[in-house]
């Protein structure tokens, strides 16, 4: 390679990421799902276009670009505050630019209108990112991990809360745990300079971020062992369990979250003897 090459090379301009929040704040969501725009020069991608809302979809509209090129629509995972605008938010694409635009999830079955996940995000200038499998919240679950190491999480991990395990939806604690232990794998090697959540607000160094995710490990840690000791101690029926476990403050509006993870975590424990 010659001078000039690796001239232009370093003064390449990095992929640019945007973040617009849905209006769907709440007790499951914090202040509302992060939709997120990636922008490699005139291309641009557009991961977990969250729900179906017409002026939330508008403004991803307006952040890709009126002369922008869609290259794709990715969602983390099949949840509706993720997923149900995506299939709107393609065709509009579509409509737009003059060419198809693919929808791609994990769950085709799921996501209507979906594809299989690429391995990669391809543009003109080469890899923008990479597709990173982390079930545990649910089955379907992925990461992608950014030019410059920027980790963009969906619901693996979240900015201000903890991530609820979804049975129902094949999410599973050890899944979960293993998930996490790549991520810290993956900070610890350089590879992840900051979390980018589904929800809250990012952690934005390689040090926050490490500490995201050990926090994240050791409340499981710590949930984990006070189930052992209820379930050791009698405690049997979930009602019980519930309030002993999250005490008789917990909000009405959390209960079927803390329901989901007592389940995986005693799905855990009988997994593990």
């Amino acid at each position: 390679m010659s001078g000039d090459d690796t001239d232009r090379d370093q003064a390449a301009p990095p992929v640019e990421l945007l973040v617009l929040r849905a209006p769907n704040p709440g007790p499951m969501t914090l202040t509302g799902t992060n939709t997120w725009v990636v922008r490699d020069g005139a291309q641009v991608w557009v991961v977990d276009p969250g729900p179906k809302d017409p002026e939330h979809l508008a403004d991803v509209l307006l952040a890709c670009g009126a002369g922008a090129q869609p290259m794709g629509v990715l969602v983390t995972h099949h949840h509706p505050d993720h997923s149900a605008g995506a299939a709107t938010l393609a065709r509009q694409l579509a409509a737009r630019s003059g060419s198809p635009v693919p929808l791609w999830a994990a769950d085709q079955g799921a996501v209507v209108g979906s594809r299989p996940l690429p391995s990669t995000l391809e543009g003109d200038q080469g890899t923008v990112g990479h597709v990173i499998h982390l079930p545990g919240h649910t089955a379907d679950s992925v990461g992608l991990l950014l030019q410059g190491g920027r980790m963009l999480t969906g619901d693996t991990l979240l900015g201000g809360s903890s991530t609820v395990i979804v049975p129902e939806h094949g999410g599973d604690l050890g899944e979960y745990l293993q998930s996490l232990a790549i991520l810290r794998a993956m900070t610890v090697d350089g590879r992840i300079s900051s979390l980018h959540p589904g929800h809250g607000d990012p952690y934005g160094s390689p040090l926050e971020a490490l500490e995201a995710i050990d926090a994240a490990i050791e409340h499981r840690h710590q949930r984990i062992e006070q189930v052992r000791r209820a379930r050791t101690a009698g405690i049997l029926t979930m009602d019980r369990l519930l309030r002993v476990v999250y005490g008789a403050e917990l909000p009405a509006e959390l209960e079927k979250a803390a329901r989901w993870n007592l389940r995986a975590t005693l799905d855990h424990l009988a997994a593990n003897g």
